[in-house]
């Protein structure tokens, strides 16, 4: 529902088709491996996959996983820099 409404609307306000993907796929990046980092540790912990989140489950999260969850941001942000820059550039 979110890509369809943020995608939506930005490209109804004109932005490139290129920068609504790549904003798009700069905030979703980091949510998923949030989300997969924390089914990690509850899998280490023997809990079920669910949707809430202790704080024993942020403090089960290996090196790695907050590893790759940091550089899925910084992809992210420069996925989000690129898209404005596309964005500017248009205009």
């Amino acid at each position: 529902m979110f890509w369809l409404m943020a995608g939506g609307m930005l490209l109804a306000g004109g932005e490139p088709p290129l920068g609504v993907l790549l904003a798009l796929a700069g905030i979703t990046l980091p949510l998923v491996t949030a989300n997969r980092a924390l089914d990690n540790a509850r899998k280490r912990q023997g809990k079920a996959n669910d949707f809430t989140t202790t704080w024993e489950d942020v403090d089960n999260l290996s090196s790695r996983d907050v590893v790759v969850h940091v550089v899925s941001l910084l992809i992210g942000v420069g996925m989000i820099v690129a898209a404005v820059t596309l964005s500017s550039a248009g205009t």
